[in-house]
């Protein structure tokens, strides 16, 4: 059973983007600082697929020394924004050994093939060891979808 813990984003305290023209790709920007640090096993949901958007392009981009700890990242399970504990994070995006080190760019075909669906998603991303709190560490992940 894993921790969430919920980036603004995530909470619906800031608005995501909402595609308002069939085709149209719309960005949207969301940044989560660190100033808490995450446990061991911590699922961050940093990110929000809106109802009946599929992803375009994204990246994922760590500011901060995150030392040796990499990533994985996908679509949660579950409803976003909940605390339920039985709520994972899937890969579509971010294969496991993803490094905190640089941008991490689009690298798995997966992320193309997320159907889209009729309720707003959490983008959620779970990492390989614990990540001490400081304000100077940011995980921002753009991502580009469209309707």
């Amino acid at each position: 059973m894993a921790t969430i813990l919920h980036s603004r984003a995530a909470l619906g305290t800031v608005a995501t983007p909402r595609p308002q023209t069939a085709g149209a790709v719309h960005a949207a920007k969301f940044t989560h600082v660190l100033a808490a640090g995450i446990a061991a096993g911590a699922i961050l949901e940093l990110g929000v697929l809106p109802a009946f958007a599929e992803v375009v392009d994204y990246k994922l981009i760590p500011e901060g020394d995150f030392a040796a700890v990499t990533a994985s990242g996908g679509i949660m399970t579950g409803e976003m924004g909940s605390d339920d504990a039985t709520r994972d994070a899937g890969t579509e995006l971010f294969a496991a050994a993803t490094a905190l080190n640089a941008v991490a760019r689009p690298d798995k075909a997966t992320a193309y093939a997320v159907k889209a669906i009729d309720q707003d998603r959490g983008i959620g991303l779970k990492f390989s060891a614990a990540i001490a709190a400081d304000a100077t560490k940011k995980l921002t992940l753009i991502l580009l979808y469209r309707h």
